[in-house]
């Protein structure tokens, strides 16, 4: 991204600009300008890719927010079609999280949030991208992934979290996960992994991944949970 290298590109045209005074014989006064400015630049620099990565943070749990995702995604949707690879999206919803904020408060369900989150960056690999969608629901890219593994790496999260907070908090997660097809755009991609999700949420628990071919569903992997194990019907 550009602002990344905005700190470097700014000293170096304030450092430009200083020795082509240099140049002109006004040596001692150019050097300690050139110095300011290569300084100033690269202070400017790093406030800017500050400003560029905030913009694109969520300030509770640190992760990626949704205008970042939206961008990525149209990013991965690109380097997908070039590289021949696969793609696919998962939108996860904690389930009851409000009876968790109504039990124990908000600042108690904003703790679970920020663990919740470090436990998705935690178990997921380091070219996915991990996103807060927007109060309890989050959402990732797999970059070059099958459904296939998509759906291993989600099922492995789910059962941690059920395995950490289910007995104290009574939380889980359920998900919906998608894969990129070429007949599907991203506006359409985003549909089908709610659809799935809503259909994992009416369940709880659970995490459902779809296969679409031409407009209709090819076909269903499900990962349910041992409801006996986690005392839910």
């Amino acid at each position: 991204m550009v602002h990344n290298f905005a700190p470097l590109s700014l000293a170096t045209l304030g450092a430009l600009v200083g020795l082509s005074g240099y140049q002109l014989d006004i040596r001692q006064m150019w050097i300690v300008v050139s110095f300011l400015l290569a300084a100033a630049g690269f202070v400017i620099g790093k406030y800017i890719r500050k400003l560029s990565i905030s913009s694109y943070t969520d300030f509770l749990t640190g992760l990626w927010n949704r205008r970042y995702f939206y961008k990525r995604l149209g990013e991965e949707e690109i380097c997908a079609g070039k590289r021949k690879t696969r793609l696919c999206v998962a939108m996860i919803d904690v389930d009851r999280f409000k009876a968790v904020n109504d039990t124990y408060g908000h600042l108690a369900g904003d703790a679970l949030l920020k663990d919740l989150a470090a436990l998705l960056k935690k178990n997921t690999r380091r070219t996915d991208i991990v996103t807060r969608w927007g109060g309890d629901e989050f959402a990732i890219i797999f970059a070059a992934a099958s459904l296939d593994q998509a759906q291993e790496i989600m099922e492995r999260i789910r059962h941690k979290i059920e395995e950490t907070y289910h007995a104290s908090y009574g939380l889980t997660i359920s998900a919906g996960i998608i894969e990129l097809e070429p007949d599907l755009d991203l506006k359409h991609l985003l549909i089908r992994a709610d659809q799935a999700l809503y259909e994992a949420k009416a369940q709880k628990n659970t995490v459902i991944a779809a296969a679409w071919r031409g407009g209709q569903n090819f076909g269903r992997a499900r990962q349910q949970t041992d409801r006996a194990a986690s005392g839910q019907n």
